[in-house]
């Protein structure tokens, strides 16, 4: 179990594709959710987490609650991210724009960024005791960790003005007329006759409309700052006996410690640890299978104590019903196997 004094109100979930960290995690989510309010927000476009939860889809964007079994005394809800929700709900429904609905669209490029705001959101709502963050894979986990910053370069205010005094007039010609102005009538008549006189007046509609709500975006992204904060969040990065997955564990670490210092945890799943040692193989080949697995093992462990994070060991689950995965994995919060010998 993790020690009372090391419970945060953020716990943030990340790992390469294929090592469990949707499960992994939704299995934390069920257990803090025994006795407290638990929000469980999936970032990850893939959506597997209505998978293993019987999430439906169609709900993208809402609170989805989770019915728990009959000892539970807490609340479980899920919310798998719907970036054009996100973007509603800051600028508004008014705001329509083509390019704005175009980016907002599950594998448009603005699921991190609403991320962000959802996380602010429900962080400052106060309606849950702990809120779980289901990251994306791989390399799109960085990505989430640079949002802020990437909002923040956006919003500079060096360009801020300028855009809100271009967008206040409506059509092409009178956005045409300023940018003229500007010294920049060439770059925008080039744009023109490439992307044609709509998709002008499209893009500077909607940078107008982002530019205006700057204070509620850079609002939002104050969030970073209990990201970040060993006080209000731990991270667990889940990882597996793959030798390839042991290699982006370790890369990953790295990347985590330059954006923060504080509780973090390495989470091996699959772990044969219990198993192999009541293992005695009898062929060649089954001793070879042995030795690869503690290898693994051994692999993982090492990557824990040079970047000194705390090693939890899930067991490997033989079921193929990804609930069930789940429901076993429950049990293993309340002793996990934490090590950093």
């Amino acid at each position: 179990m993790i020690p009372l004094d090391k419970m945060k109100r953020v716990e943030i979930f990340c790992g390469t594709g294929g090592v469990g960290k949707t499960t992994i995690s939704a299995s934390r989510a069920l257990f803090l959710a025994k006795n407290k309010k638990v929000l469980l927000i999936t970032i990850d476009p893939s959506k597997r987490l209505k998978q293993v939860l019987g999430i439906d889809e169609s709900l993208s964007g809402k609170l989805n609650k989770v019915e728990l079994d009959a000892e539970s005394k807490g609340h479980l809800d899920c919310l798998l991210l719907s970036p054009k929700t996100s973007f509603e709900r800051l600028i508004g429904t008014e705001n329509k724009n083509n390019i704005i609905e175009t980016l907002s669209k599950p594998y448009g490029g603005m699921n991190e960024i609403a991320a962000i705001i959802e996380l602010h959101y429900w962080f400052n709502k106060k309606e849950h005791d702990f809120i779980i963050l289901d990251t994306p894979p791989g390399h799109h986990f960085i990505d989430f960790l640079e949002a802020t910053k990437k909002i923040n370069a956006f919003f500079d205010k060096t360009f801020a003005d300028i855009f809100i005094h271009l967008g206040k007039e409506k059509g092409s010609k009178g956005i045409i007329g300023k940018l003229i102005n500007t010294g920049i009538d060439k770059l925008l008549s080039l744009l023109e006759s490439v992307t044609g006189e709509n998709f002008v007046g499209e893009f500077t509609s909607a940078v107008h409309i982002l530019y205006t709500n700057r204070e509620k975006f850079i609002e939002a992204i104050n969030i970073d700052k209990i990201l970040l904060s060993s006080e209000n969040s731990n991270w667990f990065l889940v990882s597996s006996l793959d030798q390839l997955k042991s290699k982006d564990a370790d890369d990953m670490l790295h990347a985590i410690n330059n954006f923060r210092k504080g509780d973090s945890y390495l989470v091996m799943n699959k772990s044969w640890a219990e198993h192999l040692s009541n293992w005695n193989p009898q062929s060649h080949g089954q001793q070879m299978l042995k030795e690869k697995l503690e290898s693994g093992e051994r692999e993982i462990s090492d990557i824990s104590k040079q970047n000194n994070v705390l090693l939890l060991k899930f067991p490997e689950i033989f079921s193929e019903d990804p609930f069930q995965q789940v429901k076993e994995l429950i049990s293993n919060w309340e002793v996990p196997e934490v090590t950093n010998d």
